[in-house]
């Protein structure tokens, strides 16, 4: 049986949201704006386009939006050059899955931005595909991306295991009626119980665990 791992990138592969989230106070402050605590999640998981309109229309940023994209998309950049790193586990797991399965990446991110971190840290050598959320019909929480990559690799959804942490991913990924493992971090945990199975760490995704998703294994 052909079977895959499938990966989100933000805050499963790359830990992202810390850089995210100083990239977005330097922004917002230039504006005079203060996100309160409980906004954040609302940012984690959706795509480049939906980020930048929300915050514009929720905070009334009086701003012209490709200025308000460009300085957000430097300060990210800037903070991804100095600051990047890969999930602890990572490398140490993909090296593991990359033995009996297929694999994919599928972020909600546009592809210019995929691009410039395949130059930076080599994504595309890592994986079997990577999707953009700028090349399926629709992006995340839509089910499309995650089911374009199943199609590339020609896996059916029920031998597919999709690796997600925020909530617009977990929604895209159920939908497909694969198998979902949620990754803490980025959102409340108590908000992750959707997923078949929880992690907090990459480390706990061992073969036995994949297995028991895959082949019902107990």
């Amino acid at each position: 049986m052909n079977t895959a791992v499938i990966f989100d990138m933000d805050g499963v592969i790359l830990d992202t949201e810390p850089l995210y989230t100083r990239a977005e106070i330097r922004l917002f402050d230039e504006y005079g704006v203060h996100i309160p605590e409980e906004d954040w999640p609302l940012f984690r998981g959706c795509s480049e386009e939906d980020f930048f309109n929300l915050s514009m229309q929720r905070y009334k940023i009086n701003e012209n939006i490709l200025v308000f994209m460009d300085k957000g998309r430097a300060y990210v950049r800037e903070e991804f050059k100095n600051n990047l790193v890969f999930m602890p586990g990572f490398h140490a797991l993909i090296k593991r899955i990359k033995k009996n399965h297929k694999t994919g990446l599928v972020t909600a991110s546009p592809r210019h931005n995929v691009d410039w971190l395949c130059q930076q840290i080599h994504l595309d050598t890592i994986f079997e595909n990577i999707i953009s959320g700028s090349e399926s019909i629709y992006n995340k929480p839509h089910p499309a991306p995650y089911l374009d990559m199943l199609k590339l690799l020609d896996i059916l959804p029920e031998n597919s295991i999709i690796i997600e942490d925020s909530i617009n991913g977990l929604r895209s990924a159920l939908d497909t009626g694969a198998h979902v493992i949620a990754k803490t971090g980025s959102v409340p945990i108590e908000n992750l119980s959707v997923a078949h199975r929880v992690v907090m760490h990459l480390d706990e995704i061992t073969d036995d665990l994949i297995n028991e998703l895959l082949y019902d294994v107990l």
